[in-house]
């Protein structure tokens, strides 16, 4: 099966809402401020070799390398976010018609448009997903990966990612196997779109 599964952290931290700011920490604009947040870990399951990768700036080469396989590139959140990362940080890009962002697909089932408008399309993240489907939930936040980065807290990071790039393979095989997913927002039953994988 031609599919990988990704996610990624960033190394600057998003300023903080109270305005409070560590002098000791690196920080981008904000949540839309891509071209500044860096890539500490892009992290893959990859279907065809039955196994997990890490990527990181140094090896960033090997991204590209699986990315000439078009597979189908499967994320939660990935088309806004993770992609828009890549590509403001010079990282090869999964082509758009082969992305399935689970998330868009939860609003798309859901009745909902693809872009984020509040409060309609709150609710829908991924710990509150994997939950409702019986599932493991997330084990942290990601705005504090760049804060473990950046005091070299390398493998925490590295484990944090993998765990999120785990609970979307999670829920994306229940998509493959089932066809649906429980809505996290209300507990309705919704049918998800397949892909021809």
């Amino acid at each position: 099966m031609n599919v990988i599964v990704y996610d990624l952290e960033i190394i600057r931290c998003i300023p903080p809402r109270d305005g409070v700011r560590d002098e000791k920490l690196e920080y981008c604009a904000g949540w839309h401020d891509h071209a500044n947040m860096g890539i500490s870990v892009n992290g893959v399951y990859d279907y065809q070799q039955n196994r997990y990768r890490v990527f990181t700036e140094d090896n960033k080469e090997e991204w590209h390398k699986l990315l000439l396989r078009n597979p189908i590139a499967v994320g939660f959140n990935s088309i806004p976010f993770d992609n828009a990362v890549l590509e403001q940080t010079g990282w090869k890009v999964p082509e758009l018609d082969e992305c399935y962002d689970i998330l868009r697909e939860l609003w798309a089932a859901s009745g909902l448009g693809n872009k984020f408008e509040y409060p309609s399309h709150a609710g829908y993240g991924l710990d509150d997903t994997c939950k409702a489907n019986a599932l493991p939930g997330k084990t942290g936040n990601g705005s504090l990966a760049p804060v473990l980065w950046q005091s070299g807290q390398i493998g925490k990071v590295i484990d944090y990612c993998l765990t999120d790039v785990h609970r979307t393979k999670n829920l994306f095989d229940r998509i493959l196997n089932e066809g649906r997913l429980i809505s996290p927002k209300d507990g309705r039953i919704l049918n998800m779109r397949r892909i021809d994988t």
